[in-house]
Formats: C-alpha cells, sequence, structure tokens
C-alpha cells in the first residue's frame, strides 16, 4: 500500500486504517484530511457536519435519519464483535410466564440485571441485537464469548453442527452453537437483524458488555490513485467531500449459515 507524504496539518489524515485481530485491515478514505489522532481535537467542515446531522437527528425520526442511526449502529457492532474473539452464535428467546414478551422497558431491565451479573460474575463479553417475532414478541441474536455453561440440546444446524442450550440464561429458551465458517460472515449476519423490521425495539439497536476490546486504529495519507480498483466510492454531500472505503485480508472463502429458531 503507497501513502503520500501529509501536507496539510499533522494532526490531520486522510485516511483512516481499523486493524483486527485477525489481521484484516479497514479503510476509509477521503479526499481531505479529516481523520485526527485520538487526544486532539480540530474544527473543520466535517466535524461540525457531523454535529449538526447527530443534533438534528435526536429529534428526527424521519426515514432519512433513522436510515443513517441504523447504518451507525451496524457499523458499531461489527467493529466491536471483528475487534473481539466470540466464541459463540447465540439467540434467546423469553418465556411468557417469566416475563412480558412484548413489553421492552420490562425486558430491557432484566435483561440488564442478568447480563451485569453474567459479566461480574463469569467474565461474560457479549453483543446483543433485539427483533422482533411476526407476533410482536421481543427475542435476541448475537455473540457471547466462552464464559457461559453450555449442554448439548440433541440437535444439529442445517450444517450439521450441534445445537447447544445455556442453562443459565433464566428468562426464557436459549440455543447457542460454536463459532465456524468465516467469522467475518458471521458478524455480517448478526448486523443483519439491526432494525431488520425498520425500527429500534425499545430504543436500543444493540446490547453490548463485558471487557470489550477496541482494535487498533492507524492514520495515513494516500493519493486518489492509489486506491484499490475494488473500493467503494460514494459522496458525503453536506461537506462535499468523496470517499472511499475496502478491506484487506480476512477469511471470506467460508460462509456462516447460522441457526433460525421460533421465538
Amino acid at each position: 500500500m503507497a501513502y503520500r507524504p501529509n501536507t496539510g496539518s499533522e494532526l490531520r489524515h486522510n485516511t483512516k486504517c481499523i486493524i483486527f485481530p485477525d489481521g484484516s485491515r479497514e479503510y476509509l478514505w477521503c479526499d481531505k484530511p479529516i481523520f485526527g489522532l485520538s487526544g486532539w481535537e480540530e474544527s473543520n467542515k466535517w466535524d461540525t457536519c457531523k454535529s449538526t446531522r447527530r443534533k438534528r437527528e435526536r429529534g428526527d425520526s424521519s426515514p432519512d435519519a433513522t436510515d443513517r442511526a441504523q447504518r451507525r449502529a451496524k457499523a458499531r457492532v461489527h467493529v466491536l464483535a471483528m475487534a473481539n474473539e466470540f466464541d459463540w452464535f447465540v439467540t434467546l428467546t423469553l418465556s411468557s410466564d417469566k416475563i412480558d414478551r412484548y413489553d421492552m422497558d420490562a425486558i430491557t431491565r432484566k435483561l440488564n440485571v442478568w447480563l451485569d451479573n453474567q459479566v461480574r460474575r463469569k467474565g461474560l463479553r457479549y453483543v446483543l441485537v433485539p427483533e422482533r417475532h411476526k407476533d410482536g414478541a421481543i427475542h435476541f441474536h448475537g455473540f457471547f464469548n466462552d464464559a457461559l455453561p453450555a449442554t448439548d440440546s440433541g440437535h444439529t444446524d442445517r450444517a450439521g453442527h450441534p445445537i447447544f442450550n445455556l442453562p443459565g440464561w433464566t428468562l426464557g429458551f436459549s440455543t447457542a452453537i460454536r463459532l465456524y465458517g468465516s467469522y467475518r460472515s458471521a458478524v455480517g449476519y448478526v448486523c443483519k437483524y439491526i432494525g431488520k423490521q425498520g425500527e429500534k425495539p425499545g430504543g436500543r439497536w444493540y446490547y453490548s458488555g463485558g471487557d470489550l476490546k477496541e482494535p487498533v486504529y492507524k492514520f495515513v495519507d494516500m493519493f486518489r490513485d492509489d486506491l484499490p480498483a475494488d473500493a467503494y466510492t460514494f459522496r458525503v454531500d453536506d461537506a462535499g467531500m468523496a470517499m472511499a472505503k475496502w478491506t484487506e485480508g480476512g477469511d471470506d472463502d467460508a460462509l456462516f449459515s447460522g441457526i433460525e429458531e421460533e421465538a
């Protein structure tokens, strides 16, 4: 990868690189130096644009604002999942004799208590995405590390991998399968659940916690001519900028099938 000298502010660069533990790298390039080093702030049109847009979106329930918030949530879940080693793809359902499966406030209160207990007592790390079933009931999909006991259910998924249950999940039924195949594909599979039905159940796109790590960020400068041929290019019209993003490395040769359970 060729880099160019930084001819502008030493605190600003035109390319942000996210380096994940699997060796893959994700790049975000701009035709202006907008990315700042950690611990430094420098006012510019990009910062002002982002700040103004997000303030506007807080009170904006329009489809465009919701779509932007959803994309940010997907990007954040993607980064968290790629930066941490998870062992299980889990589905957690709720039992009507334990909780009102349609009351998101009540669900969030009990879920947070359960998750906090597992983090403190077991060392759980997690990312969970809420989803409504066809009848409106809530259930969750996501990733756990190998912190909780699991028992073989005696069933397999479509690819023949064993399905486990998590006896420590006390609010309903659970399924868990060991992650296999392409981890990046598994992450994409979970991210698809965010806003799948066009809403943010209970005001939350996702839940995350435990001792989660952040990836390594690197800031560099690149010429437009050095962008790879497969880079996805787009414009941010509010800021008058051209941008591009692409991925290098990682294993994309296998597919993760996941499991589908009725909630």
